[in-house]
């Protein structure tokens, strides 16, 4: 019996000077945690989502607070802080309409509106005077194309932006439009658009498909073009009162309309 109490002693010292298990749990932590709970947060840089001790320093201030090891960002002290509450945009007749609601009580001056092509392009502004309307409408947009907004809100001697709003313009084919007036006299104008940079040519006609007068034979740029007619032929004598047909050929496609000379 005395040998059995013996034995267990033995095993109990053994047991007692194992050495404790590693603390696997803490191996098992993912890296990029935060911890420790403090750290350093002002108006313009506020730190979310740390992990810490409940028990931390104080580390509040008139923008924000930590609460339980976390940042909160306190109730915004100004309506300046956020200038515009909405921001929208709309494609209507070839350009991009932009809409805008400021934020309630804000005392703005007028805003500018600033535009990029691509993420890595600055914001250029394109408006001239400044816009003391909630809108604006940018007809230099390209079709096929899109484009980055801002709205800058003017106040005091600072301006404060709102988020990015990003505008998709639809594609556009060649397009022939009808020309203007129709009938004439003793002038008219014929607009095209031509989506490609290409050899494009422009040339009137009678009713019996004779040529009367080439308007326009070379090259163009990409974009909405308007080629005025005087009434004249290639001769540069007026031709008389009837229908004639102007044809615009650019690359493989070539498109056809009607106008009226009256004299």
């Amino acid at each position: 019996m005395r040998g059995k109490w013996l034995l267990l002693c033995i095993l109990g010292a053994l047991i007692a000077a194992w050495p404790p298990p590693g603390a696997v749990a803490q191996e098992n932590v993912p890296h990029c945690v935060l911890a420790g709970g403090g750290g350093v947060s002002s108006g313009s840089h506020i730190v979310y989502g740390t992990i810490g001790q409940p028990a931390i320093g104080v580390m509040t201030g008139a923008s924000n607070w930590a609460k339980g090891g976390f940042w909160y960002l306190a109730a915004i002290s100004s309506t300046v802080d956020v200038a515009i509450v909405a921001f929208s945009s709309e494609i209507v007749d070839d350009a991009v309409v932009l809409t805008w609601t400021p934020a309630a009580d804000a005392s703005f001056r007028g805003y500018n509106v600033y535009r990029s092509e691509t993420t890595e392009e600055a914001f250029a502004r394109i408006n001239g005077e400044l816009v003391t309307e909630t809108t604006y409408r940018d007809k230099t947009v390209e079709p096929g194309k899109t484009y980055l907004y801002q709205i800058g809100a003017e106040v005091g001697e600072r301006e404060v932006f709102s988020l990015t709003m990003s505008a998709t313009t639809p594609p556009r084919p060649l397009t022939l439009y009808q020309n203007y007036p129709n009938p004439f006299n003793p002038s008219t104008s014929i607009v095209f658009y031509n989506p490609h940079p290409e050899q494009v040519s422009l040339v009137i006609y009678d009713v019996s498909g004779a040529n009367v007068r080439t308007l326009l034979d070379r090259r163009m740029p990409v974009g909405k073009h308007v080629i005025p007619w005087d009434g004249t032929n290639d001769g540069g004598r007026a031709v008389g009162s009837g229908v004639y047909y102007y044809r615009l050929m650019a690359g493989k496609k070539i498109m056809t309309k009607k106008l009226v000379v009256v004299r």
